[in-house]
Parts: structure tokens; sequence; C-alpha cells
């Protein structure tokens, strides 16, 4: 799978769960769980990283979901900690948007997109201006 279909998979998936991850995001802030909420989204049976939401397997996803969040990746150093001010400006709202923290065998990204994902863009074509891409390097 290339870049382009992970991305558009990715897509659909959050077309189909951005609502339930949202609501677990606004429940992780609102009890000062994390200041930072994020997803990682896999296709492994079991990662050491946050807690499983969603297995794609039982919900007919693409990608397979757990919760975790900045704090934790800073711990467990696969986020530098100088580089949190690049990472919350990027995210915006975390009331309405959302990391997604993509690791797959070939590549990790973080991925910064809108729990709400509009189904097109202005030229009938789906829409892939409502993400964008981070790197911590």
């Amino acid at each position: 799978m290339n870049k382009e279909q992970k991305l558009l998979s990715l897509r659909e998936d959050m077309k189909i769960v951005g609502g339930y991850l949202q609501e677990i995001a606004l429940a992780m802030l609102e009890n000062n769980i994390s200041k930072y909420p994020l997803f990682i989204a896999h296709h492994e049976s079991a990662i050491n990283l946050g807690k499983a939401v969603i297995v794609a397997e039982k919900s007919r996803t693409h990608w397979s979901f757990n919760a975790s969040m900045l704090e934790e990746l800073v711990v467990k150093k696969l986020f530098d900690k100088d580089k949190i001010s690049d990472f919350v400006e990027t995210l915006g709202d975390p009331t309405q948007n959302t990391c997604i923290f993509m690791a797959t065998p070939d590549e990790m990204n973080f991925i910064f997109v809108p729990f709400e994902v509009d189904e097109e863009n202005d030229d009938g074509d789906e829409a892939t201006d409502d993400v964008q891409y981070f790197s911590d390097n």
C-alpha cells in the first residue's frame, strides 16, 4: 500500500469512527488525562502504545486505533520534546482536530486531521487538503 492509499483508507475510516474518536479525546481532555490526546492507526494485532479502542477486524475499518497522548510518545522517546510547540501549533483545536500516528512496518507518520472529514473538495475529488503531515525530525 503506497502513501496515497494509506491516506485515503485513513480518511475513509475517519468518516466512520471520527465521532467516536472525538468523544474519547474530549473525555481525555475533560478529565485532565492529557492536553494532547492522539490516536495510533496500525495494522498489527497489538502494539505497545496507548489503549486499543477500535479493532479493524471487529469494526470493519482499514485500521485499528489505539488511544494515546503526546506525553506517552515523549516518555517513550518517539517524539522530541523540543518539538511540542510545533505539534501544538499544527494540531490547532484538540476538540475539533486530532493527530493520528500512523504506524506501519515501512514508515511512521504524524497526520493531523479534523474529526469530521469533508466528503469531497470543491472539484469533486477525494479531499486530502484537510490532512497535514508533521515530522519531528
